[in-house]
């Protein structure tokens, strides 16, 4: 039975995780003492995968070194990264190693605890009643949050730093994501500055100060920030994440992938492996690609954790690299692998057919090719409709490429690192003459529907300018330059006609789907300060 202190752990639900069956036993035991009678056991990652999609758990206990392919951290790596966790699921790392803290505290996803063994289960209650302690005070936060009420958590944070001040560092790292995300840059960097002076070791709180230089465009002042980061700690693997992220938006892409590759060798996880394949990818080092889509697939095999992506991902360099009958090895194992992955049998096609192509087999590739076309459907603004028109290309139908390309990127034509896939794809092909007719008119054809709306609101015909952005929308709903100029053509009718709630509704809309497609974008976080002020302006004159 629960003591009274401890009455309040025996409503929760434990996973035990350990691939030693005298260790799993003993930890179970110990939770039992504590009143945790729920309590399952995983002697695996995959059995521990299985009952987390089966359960909530309140507390994961889970030993770092679990086996050859996939240790704790690279578990809990997988777990939150594709958001497999409930918020307020608890996660305890158990190592014999002492210096474990150092290696978690470098991690991007930390656990919760981390504790040395042999485990007591005092220890054990101890740290859950903090946290449950924590996960109490901060609640308040946290349901606000969850509602995606970002001022109402700002307020809800300065309260809780009144009540309870104890928790006063946890409550700033809320507030300050907050403000982040709301788009006001200013009032994440005060909250940052000010954890900083509670406690100038928070790495968070510095990273933190270096993405509010990032939103706001400043790049090379938040990488001098990031890399004070490292000089002081060269293991810290959010900042090479964030490091890499600013090096892209700089147009260095092999800085990105240099950071990247640093970002691997402190955590070789299949995650990381993807990243920096991505990276490799993109700048054209095929042969990193190659070997990193390679230790991604081997990460994996024959694990939950693996993905159909990185099997794909390694047929297409091989693909790229003249080696088509690798490829389509590496597609007809995949395929046993995910059968049951409805997007798998489309990209598979897509890259059989420039494999089948590679040997000459024009027959194969056509038919390949005619498959992918049909499951495809619609072209959209992606790296796989540029990867279909690529197979265009390889099969002869060179006009039918061209068209697919044209649509994709008048779809996003702001879109970056999609234009310069689309380049990558002419001259992979031999049709490098053709980026200027597909690739220039296109994006201009893009720019066009946008600088229309816009003569159009400044002549103040706000109607008409809202109907060619709307009629644009339909056909191109994740265009960047005309989602931001829909917005902005919004804000501006309400500052002048006064407030319209559908509108309103629609800016929200508008601007969550480009934090989705332009994370850390200060076009948009200018746009969420744009919206805030149109409407204290309206509130104002009403």
């Amino acid at each position: 039975m629960a003591t009274i202190l401890n009455s309040r752990l025996a409503k929760l639900r434990a996973l035990v995780v350990d691939d030693l069956q005298t260790m799993r036993q003993n930890i179970r035991t110990q939770l039992g003492q504590l009143g945790i009678e729920q309590v399952d056991q995983a002697a695996t990652p995959d059995d521990a995968i299985k009952f987390i999609r089966n359960a909530n758990y309140d507390v994961i206990v889970c030993d770092y070194n679990l086996n050859k392919e996939t240790n704790g951290q690279q578990m809990l790596e997988f777990l939150r990264s594709n958001k497999m966790l409930s918020p307020t699921a608890m996660f305890f790392m158990v190592t014999a190693e002492s210096s474990y803290d150092s290696v978690a505290s470098t991690a991007e996803f930390q656990p919760d605890a981390y504790m040395v063994k042999p485990l007591t289960g005092g220890r054990i209650a101890d740290r859950i009643e903090r946290l449950l302690d924590r996960q109490h005070a901060l609640k308040p936060i946290t349901d606000r949050l969850d509602r995606k009420d970002l001022a109402g958590a700002i307020a809800e944070c300065d309260k809780v730093a009144q009540s309870d001040p104890k928790w006063i560092v946890d409550v700033l790292k809320l507030k300050s994501s907050a403000a982040l995300d709301l788009g006001d840059i200013e009032a994440a960097r005060k909250v940052y500055a000010e954890a900083l002076s509670l406690r100038n070791d928070l790495v968070w709180a510095k990273l933190g100060l270096a993405r509010c230089h990032q939103a706001a465009g400043k790049l090379d002042e938040a990488k001098v920030i990031v890399e004070s980061v490292l000089e002081k700690n060269n293991q810290f693997i959010g900042a090479y994440d964030l490091l890499a992220q600013i090096a892209e938006s700089q147009g260095k892409d092999q800085e990105a992938l240099d950071a990247l590759n640093k970002s691997y060798e402190v955590i070789p996880s299949a995650r990381r492996s993807r990243l920096v394949g991505d990276a490799a990818y993109r700048v054209g080092d095929l042969e990193q690609a190659l070997t990193a889509f390679t230790k991604a697939v081997s990460h994996t095999r024959g694990s939950l954790t693996a993905q159909a992506s990185d099997a794909l991902s390694l047929a297409q360099v091989h693909v790229d690299t003249r080696e088509p009958t690798l490829a389509l090895t590496v597609l007809s194992v995949a395929a046993k692998d995910y059968q049951d992955d409805p997007s798998f049998p489309t990209r598979q096609a897509i890259i059989a057919a420039q494999a089948f192509a590679g040997l000459g087999d024009m027959e194969s590739a056509k038919a390949a090719y005619e498959s992918a076309k049909e499951a495809a459907g619609e072209i959209r603004a992606d790296a796989d409709s540029l990867t279909l028109a690529k197979a265009a290309f390889c099969v002869g139908l060179n006009e039918e490429g061209a068209r697919m390309m044209s649509k994709a990127i008048k779809a996003d034509h702001e879109n970056e690192r999609l234009v310069a896939f689309a380049r990558r794809v002419l001259k992979d092909t031999g049709n490098e003459a053709m980026i200027e007719k597909i690739v220039e008119e296109s994006i201009s054809a893009g720019a066009l529907i946008v600088d229309e709306a816009t003569k159009l609101m400044r002549n103040g015909q706000f109607d008409e300018s809202l109907e060619k952005l709307e009629e644009a929308l339909v056909a191109t709903p994740d265009n960047t330059g005309v989602l931001l100029a829909a917005a902005q053509l919004h804000l501006l009718w309400m500052s002048q006609k006064g407030l319209d709630r559908s509108y309103v509704e629609r800016v929200n809309g508008y601007l969550a789907q480009l934090d989705g497609l332009m994370p850390n974008s200060e076009r948009v976080a200018k746009m969420y300060r744009f919206l805030r002020e149109t409407l204290v302006k309206v509130a104002r004159e009403a």
